[in-house]
């Protein structure tokens, strides 16, 4: 299980690997684009992964996160 809320002590949100690896994929409408709280958290966690690795610089990595997460915010509206 993939903990994509690992500061939430009282509600964790954790899926499978399978799962992860298939919100993780979801391109449809772009890839900042996010359906439910899930596909974003997966995404999330899967570009921050990528920054603490070294894999993404800091500016790409800033611009990633905040469409992401405008994205996801914007999204009822």
């Amino acid at each position: 299980m993939i903990n994509l809320t690992p500061f939430s002590l009282e509600n964790p949100v954790e899926v499978s690997q399978e799962t992860f690896n298939n919100l993780v994929q979801m391109r449809e409408k772009g890839w900042s684009h996010c359906d439910s709280k899930e596909e974003c958290l997966a995404k999330l966690h899967y570009l921050r992964t990528g920054f603490s690795q070294g894999k993404i610089a800091k500016g790409d990595f800033n611009e990633r996160e905040k469409k992401i997460v405008v994205s996801y915010w914007n999204r009822g509206s």
